[in-house]
């Protein structure tokens, strides 16, 4: 369990740095393409690692697997991601669709609940109630005045579908190891992604936009964040419960604002400070619960 939490804050402050670095080009690439070129790089990373598992874990995978990845990588790619990216394009505040895309973790543990049995405590429903309040005081004004709602919906679509994905990654997980799921999901998802950018975007890269900055910041988002950074994740999501590994989008939003002010100069405001103590302290309850559970055992 120890190991797993290393994994989570791993994952936390590589995820905190994604929404603030990719609207620094967010003008130069569009999200389709930033999409699909960062998870097939990560993708490719990660291949040789998940052969090798195949290999010494004798994996027997069958045409119904590989399908099932494919659909996995529509549900994250093509669906959660894609929101994630519009919506960091469209927002005034890469901050914000952080905090929102953390809600993930909420649905996540209500999902487990359903689709893999993971006891819900009446501590975990406190600290999901103090998250979501959380969530809703750092988006009620961009909500009420009506500027940036568009971007909050997909934010939160991002949220909804990556919950999906996770759980559904917990139980392929008898199958086969997290490197092997996300590796092959990855790869399918953003192949398929590629005639979309041809279709709606008409390529993937001109000249004016390939520079040495976007080159640099697409490789530190797809190495760092995208292969390191979900490598990490499922990690956590091996060592522990989906619970555990969901974490990571407690923590995030606490150094979200943090790397938002570091790269593109975006002062938090009163209501995300608040937001994110209720953020913080619902991802401490959670935290605390675990640990008490791991003590008794």
């Amino acid at each position: 369990m120890k190991s797993g939490y290393i994994y989570v804050i791993i994952t936390a402050v590589l995820f905190a740095t994604f929404e603030p670095i990719s609207k620094l080009i967010a003008a130069d690439i569009t999200p389709l393409a930033i999409t699909a070129i960062r998870f097939l790089i990560a993708g490719l990373m990660l291949l040789p690692f998940s052969l090798r598992e195949i290999k010494k874990q004798n994996v027997k995978l069958t045409l119904g697997d590989h399908l099932k990845m494919v659909g996995l990588g529509i549900l994250f790619i093509c669906a959660s991601m894609v929101s994630l990216q519009y919506g960091v394009k469209l927002s005034t505040s890469p901050a914000l669709i952080a905090i929102l895309f953390s809600a993930n973790s909420v649905i996540t543990i209500f999902l487990s609940s359903i689709m893999l049995k993971e006891k819900i405590t009446a501590q975990k429903l406190l600290a999901l109630i103090l998250c979501v309040a959380g969530i809703l005081v750092c988006s009620w004004q961009s909500l009420t005045g009506g500027s940036g709602a568009l971007s909050i919906l997909l934010g939160i679509l991002a949220a909804l579908t990556f919950s999906f994905y996770t759980v559904f990654n917990k139980k392929m997980m008898k199958k086969a190891s997290g490197n092997i799921l996300i590796s092959f999901s990855f790869i399918y998802g953003s192949i398929l992604l590629f005639p979309a950018i041809f279709i709606v975007d008409g390529g993937i890269l001109s000249a004016e936009t390939l520079t040495v900055k976007t080159a640099l910041i697409m490789l530190y988002i797809a190495v760092a964040v995208t292969g390191i950074g979900y490598w990490a994740y499922f990690k956590a999501l091996e060592k522990g419960s989906a619970t555990l590994a969901s974490l990571a989008f407690f923590v995030k939003p606490a150094l979200s604002p943090i790397a938002a002010a570091i790269f593109v100069k975006e002062m938090p405001t009163v209501q995300i400070f608040i937001g994110l103590i209720l953020v913080l302290i619902g991802s401490y309850m959670v935290s605390y619960a675990g640990k008490t559970k791991a003590t008794k055992q």
